[in-house]
Parts: structure tokens; C-alpha cells; sequence
């Protein structure tokens, strides 16, 4: 009897071993072919588009924090950006304490569509293209939002073709 269970002991434990092998192959192809650990910590390991940096005319103002939109922004030489309008009455950075005179004030920038070099509004270009934000959404022609991950829209089903494109920031 002895012998027996050994043996039925030892039969077990061989099929143990043989499923937690096939475990860990089903688990190995599950996440390269689905790429599963990039969904479960939220990073990607391909990225499909290229975001570009924020445009001063959607940066926040350090001091009131409402829109620079096409209002004059003063620049502090810290890297702050504030409206002209904030900035001037203070009589200097409430950062790093820098005159205003110091400061350059000028009209704000403002982003670009990379494909054809047209001035944007919000995500999206008069030739076509959408450019996803940070958080790798934009926002649909019918005003819904759009993962730029799964790029079709689930209220009205537009389809967007995801196209990789280097930016190269100039210098001036």
C-alpha cells in the first residue's frame, strides 16, 4: 500500500507541475499577443501617435489660472506665464519675486497642425486632421471623446486612421 500511494503522490504532483507550465505559456502568449501588461499599468509599449507640446494660447495663467487664449502673457525668466494684464499690477513674479520689467510680453503662440502647418483650434485641423491630447484623447466632429487608442467613435462610429509623425521643435 505504501508503494501505491508514492506513486499516486508522485502522479499527482507530475500533473501539477505539467498544468502551472501550461499556465505560464497560455499566460505568455496572452500578453504578447494582447499586450496585457500595457493595459494593466497604463503604458503602452508602441506608441501609434505623437502628441504635440501645448500651445501658450491653452497654457494657464500662474495667477488667475483662466485660459491665456489670444490674450498679450507676460514671461517671467523662471518659465512662468501669466496674462500681461495678472502680471502688471503684481509688479513682479509671485514665484521667484523677478520685476516685471524683466519680463517679456508678447502675443502668444500658438500650436500648429503638423501636416500641414495651419494655426489649430483645439484638437483638430481644417485639413482633417485630429491631434490627440496628453491624455490621449480628442474630441469628435460630434462632440463626443475619443480614445486615441481605440480610434472610433462610439456615439456617432467615424472611423481615424492613425498615422505616426515626428515633430521637431524649433529653435529660435
Amino acid at each position: 500500500m505504501d508503494f501505491a500511494n508514492t506513486v499516486f503522490t508522485l502522479g499527482i504532483i507530475i500533473l501539477l507541475v505539467i498544468a502551472i507550465a501550461i499556465a505560464f505559456v497560455i499566460q505568455g502568449y496572452a500578453e504578447s499577443r494582447y499586450n496585457l501588461r500595457g493595459k494593466i499599468t497604463g503604458k503602452s509599449e508602441k506608441k501609434s501617435t505623437t502628441f504635440l507640446d501645448e500651445g501658450e494660447d491653452e497654457k494657464k495663467c500662474e495667477i488667475c489660472y483662466g485660459q491665456i487664449g489670444s490674450d498679450p502673457l507676460a514671461e517671467c525668466s523662471c518659465g512662468r506665464v501669466f496674462h500681461d494684464a495678472c502680471a502688471r499690477p503684481t509688479g513682479s513674479c509671485p514665484y521667484c519675486a523677478a520685476p516685471y520689467g524683466e519680463m517679456e510680453v508678447r502675443e502668444p503662440e500658438k500650436r500648429r497642425c503638423p501636416a500641414c502647418g495651419r494655426f489649430l483650434s483645439g484638437n483638430s485641423c481644417s485639413c482633417g486632421a485630429v491631434i490627440p491630447g496628453k491624455d490621449n484623447t480628442f474630441v469628435c466632429g460630434c462632440g463626443n471623446i475619443v480614445d486615441a487608442d481605440k480610434p472610433v467613435c462610439k456615439r456617432c462610429g467615424a472611423v481615424y486612421e492613425i498615422k505616426s509623425m515626428k515633430i521637431i521643435k524649433m529653435r529660435r
